[in-house]
């Protein structure tokens, strides 16, 4: 997969976040809290993520793989 289908990906998941936490570290999150947006426009919003240990990567596209493949597998199910 290349970047630009990683990219791709990504755009199309409402709500999921591509974080990262200060050791250097990336997940793919859909797991939090937030209050609502205004949908006629930008907004600050206060997000708050939940990440499963098992979830965190060393990089941006792994983290990503890592969501697409935990995704495939819950669709298979």
């Amino acid at each position: 997969m290349n970047d630009t289908e990683r990219l791709d990906w990504l755009e199309k998941q409402p709500g999921e976040g591509l974080i990262n936490d200060d050791a250097g570290r990336w997940a793919v999150s859909c797991g939090g809290m937030q209050n609502v947006p205004d949908f006629d426009g930008p907004m600050d919003i206060s997000t708050m993520f939940f990440v499963e240990k098992e979830d965190w990567r060393p990089s941006i596209r792994e983290a990503i793989d890592a969501a697409i493949e935990k995704e495939d597998a819950e669709n298979t199910i």
